[in-house]
């Protein structure tokens, strides 16, 4: 195993460049890597954090705990004092009108000072079927006063070990990357070792597909290399023929299910946990994370860039950046000629089921579910919503907006222009929009009813005119008896961490319990994902559930762990259905008929 260290050349070259660096050498024989942080002009001292929280992810964490072995130089062998303070962040809030505060621990380490600090630690990191892969906020430090000056980046792996980064690469310096900032530089996760690796090119950017673990060789690579290009290209059309990066890194987790996945994105690149069955709903999945190189990633509220990473941020807004960005996700798919009408139909009934089946969407606003997220599980924060979800409540908001502003225009505009009017808000770096200018883009689009529309389904909660909206355009919501196969239980996972406990049993489903933590799924033990992740993960080895097939869950108990063997049953419930109106008029038709219009994408 080679692994060659240039920590004094690193000192030297950050002087010249006046960047910030970071050296990350890594070390799968000790499962770890070292990560070396040079700063030059620290004659005042050096203020050290490291992220409590990673962008996309509003969920708390206590990452200062990772950070092993910390020791600081300046760079000649003289060792530097350290000292370490931990304050705690204080935020009262409210449940069912008890109140509640919740706590953040920061620490913050202080380097005394020195012409140049060298600061090196450890992070363990685990190495699986050859590879390793990590994100930046739970790995890099920052100086607390110079997030906005250049970094660079060295990683060092093994001989023969592939790097893959959606960063820049310095021109004939291999493995050394620049970013403009610390927040580029975290926003960028690494892949290397032993990985299966597609290309493609989409407006001429690289894209390079990276699949990592043990069920990367049972992935049908043409059809994932497809979907992909698909995605990229018929995005990139709807926002003018244009990719925001240079090049784009699709870093796969693969595990042995069918169908489902759960992911992350980031400013050049997604981290995806991957069915290698690569199934419709994993497409989804896909189409959402790209469609966030727009709609989050650059089209953000302000507080989501430049970023806190001391408390999660709070804007009301999420319901438009995951939720809206999920709704482009499947309608971008169907408007494509990737998925049919049924399909598109069963995405609305979907999310209209999951919406109108939990009774927080009568008290719960979607902004509120997006403003509040930071008050679910105890002040720690999810990525989902609070106590109801802004998935489903922003892609049934995304739908009414869509079809209003299509009914007002008789199909003239759409909420396609409001999109693009932020993009042009905010590329370019452009800096994040204001609470309000959703709700400003959308007057200008659709006219003044559209913000008092805004004010009623986003601003309050209720029902959010579904119905109502879907009969202007001809249509409406039928109920019918569905017969479905019952798996018995339900799963959730535990916010901020990698535990799935199972959260409601059948009779039938005698052997389980709630509160039983599920450790594997069909004879494959469960990753490291978390939250809704875990979820879609945990489903994606399930796959697709046949009645009287059963289902082996290994779970822990208390102390003890057992196997449980689950038999799932046909049963039947009452469901919705999207139906034609027999009476729409030519007006309802013509902009249904723009609405549900299908095309190719062009060739590139």
């Amino acid at each position: 195993m080679k692994l060659v260290s240039c920590s004094i050349l690193l000192a030297a070259s950050s002087l010249t460049w006046a960047e910030i660096a970071y050296q990350v050498d890594v070390h799968p024989d000790k499962e770890s890597l070292h990560v070396t942080m040079t700063l030059p002009k620290t004659g005042k001292g050096a203020r050290l954090q490291i992220p409590n929280w990673a962008p996309g992810a509003y969920v708390l964490r206590d990452n200062f705990k990772s950070v092993l072995n910390l020791r600081a130089t300046d760079g000649k062998g003289k060792v530097l004092k350290i000292e370490t303070q931990m304050e705690t962040l204080q935020k009262p809030y409210e449940v069912s009108g008890e109140k509640r505060v919740a706590e953040n621990s920061v620490c913050t380490w202080t380097v005394e000072p020195a012409p140049q600090t060298m600061i090196e630690y450890d992070i363990n990191l685990r190495v699986t079927d050859g590879a390793m892969h990590w994100s930046g906020p739970s790995t890099y430090l920052y100086e607390v006063n110079r997030l906005r000056e250049k970094c660079r980046i060295v990683i060092k792996t093994p001989e023969g070990w592939p790097v893959y980064i959606g960063l820049d690469e310095v021109k004939n310096s291999p493995q050394v990357y620049t970013a403009k900032d610390y927040d580029v530089l975290a926003d960028n996760p690494v892949t290397v070792g032993s990985v299966l690796v597609d290309e493609y090119v989409s407006r001429n950017r690289p894209h390079f597909i990276v699949m990592r673990g043990a069920a990367k060789s049972m992935v049908d690579r043409q059809k994932l290399r497809n979907a992909c290009k698909l995605v990229s290209d018929f995005q990139g059309e709807t926002f003018g023929d244009f990719l925001p990066m240079n090049k784009y890194v699709w870093h796969f987790d693969v595990n042995p299910g069918q169908d489902g996945a759960g992911g992350l994105e980031h400013l050049s690149s997604t981290q995806i946990s991957l069915a290698a069955g690569v199934g419709p709903r994993a497409v989804s999945v896909i189409s959402h994370e790209y469609f966030h190189l727009w709609n989050v990633k650059r089209i953000r509220s302000k507080v989501l860039g430049p970023f806190d990473y001391t408390r999660l941020p709070e804007t009301g807004a999420i319901w438009w950046l995951e939720g809206v960005t999920d709704y482009y996700a499947h309608y971008l798919l169907y408007r494509f000629s990737f998925s049919d009408e049924a399909d598109f139909f069963a995405d609305i009934v979907s999310n209209f089921n999951a919406v109108r089946r939990n009774p927080a969407h009568l008290e719960i606003s979607p902004y509120a579910s997006s403003f509040r997220v930071g008050e679910s599980s105890n002040g720690r924060g999810n990525s989902n919503g609070y106590r109801i979800s802004y998935y489903n409540q922003g892609w049934l908001v995304g739908m009414v907006l869509d079809l209003a502003i299509r009914t007002k225009t008789q199909g003239k505009k759409s909420l396609d222009n409001v999109l693009i009017n932020l993009w042009n808000l905010c590329k370019r770096d452009g800096p994040g929009f204001e609470e309000d200018e959703i709700r400003k883009q959308l007057i200008r689009v659709g006219g003044t009813e559209m913000g008092d529309l805004y004010d009623r389904i986003v601003m309050k909660p209720g029902d959010m005119a579904i119905e109502e909206t879907l009969a202007k355009v001809g249509l409406q919501l039928g109920e019918r008896p569905e017969t479905y196969v019952d798996r018995g239980f339900t799963w959730a996972a535990a916010s901020g961490a990698s535990v799935l406990r199972v959260d409601a049993v059948q009779t039938f489903a005698s052997g389980l319990q709630v509160g039983d933590v599920v450790l594997g799924v069909q004879g494959k033990s469960l990753g490291a994902e978390t939250g809704r992740r875990l979820v879609a993960a945990a489903n994606g080895l399930l796959g697709q559930v046949s009645a009287g097939s059963p289902i082996q869950l290994k779970i822990r108990r208390g102390d003890q762990e057992m196997d449980v063997q689950v038999v799932p049953q046909n049963a039947t419930r009452m469901s919705f259905g999207v139906d034609r109106l027999p009476d729409a008029t030519p007006e309802q038709k013509a902009v249904l008929s723009g609405w549900l219009a299908q095309r190719k994408p062009k060739a590139y």
